[in-house]
């Protein structure tokens, strides 16, 4: 609980009391108004006002109840998880090492005869919206290399929200350098490449567009309705997977997010550590020029001509209701049941035809 009050997971008491005040006062100036107005002598006017105010009480009641449970009891991630419900989440179910990654401790010292192997990605590889860290894609692999080879293999999920290609390139050489590792499977998101892509103050798709209307630090309730309801139908957010899909088609912009990741390819050939590729979809996509297929298959090709094994995961999404595949309807992220997918598919690819 402490943690919680301290990353003001339940934003500031004083607003809270503001909401209560008002609904107090409503419920108030309604007693008063069946109390003392005349409504005998002005009958029509009494009963239009009467019926408002107790509209506006039950309304207010609900409003209330909606603003207590998204303050103090709504537990779950949103896109941006910026809302306080997600910042809960994160309070209670986000634990980092000293590398600043959610994953267990790493020792520097390899165990003799162990390989390791480093998941290095961004949001989706670090399990944003998964509860229970060993329901991941990479801990799942984990656990079967476990099942056939205990002792064998470790791997380390070395994976930040936010993380581009370009913001990966040395956390690779340092996994090499001070950890040993021996392998490192790049698990690829079509929003790698964000960090190449032009922004300005009014159109950044990487940044939730605030409300310029309420301040949502406010209200709980008007915060989940602002990101249910108006954030989606923002320029900025509803052409996020547009303005993906006009880098991949540069070619500028493809040739430079290419050079990034050559520099990966040549980080570990120089040390003489395998890589390996996953390429991971994205599961709900807005516009109309982002073609999941085509990306996935450019990026796929880039790796397969530069001779490194990689897996297309968007074959194990197609067909499926994606409803069952996310965290929840406000956050597209792939939930437990999608990382076991993914997990199956990556073990099929690289690791089950043989051994550690």
């Amino acid at each position: 609980m402490g943690e919680l009050l301290t990353r003001g997971a339940f934003g500031y008491l004083a607003d809270y009391l503001l909401w209560w005040a008002v609904f107090a006062s409503l419920v108030v100036h309604t007693w008063c108004f069946f109390r003392f107005f005349p409504r005998v002598r002005y009958r029509r006017t009494g009963l239009v006002a009467g019926n408002l105010l107790v509209l506006f009480c039950f309304a207010g009641a609900a409003a209330l109840v909606g603003e207590s449970y998204f303050r103090f009891i709504a537990v779950e991630t949103d896109s941006f998880g910026v809302s306080l419900p997600a910042r809960r989440w994160f309070a209670i179910h986000t634990k980092m090492n000293s590398m600043g990654c959610r994953d267990k401790k790493w020792s520097p010292e390899k165990p003799a005869g162990v390989r390791r192997i480093a998941f290095v990605g961004d949001s989706f590889t670090y399990g944003w919206g998964v509860e229970n860290v060993g329901e991941r894609f990479s801990d799942r692999v984990q656990s079967r290399f476990e099942e056939r080879a205990p002792g064998k293999v470790e791997i380390l999920n070395v994976a930040k929200p936010g993380w581009g290609t370009g913001e990966q390139i040395q956390p690779i050489a340092d996994m090499i350098s001070l950890y040993g590792v021996d392998e490192v499977v790049l698990c690829y998101v079509p929003n790698d490449i964000e960090e190449l892509l032009p922004r300005s103050e009014s159109f950044n798709p990487t940044r939730p567009p605030d409300s310029w209307f309420w301040n949502l630090d406010g209200s709980c309730l008007l915060d989940f309705i602002y990101r249910r309801i108006y954030r989606p139908r923002v320029p900025s957010v509803r052409g996020y997977h547009d303005w993906l899909a006009a880098g991949f088609a540069d070619p500028s912009t493809w040739s430079r997010h290419t050079q990034q990741l050559r520099d990966i390819v040549s980080v570990c050939a120089r040390s003489g550590v395998t890589l390996r590729v996953a390429v991971l979809p994205f599961l709900r996509t807005s516009g109309d020029r982002f073609r999941a297929s085509e990306i996935q298959a450019r990026v796929s090709g880039f790796f397969a001509g530069e001779s490194i094994p990689t897996v297309d995961l968007l074959p194990t999404i197609e067909g499926r209701d994606i409803t069952h595949l996310v965290v929840n309807s406000g956050d597209a992220h792939p939930n437990a049941e999608c990382h076991e997918l993914f997990a199956e598919a990556i073990w099929r690819a690289f690791y089950a035809a043989g051994g550690p």
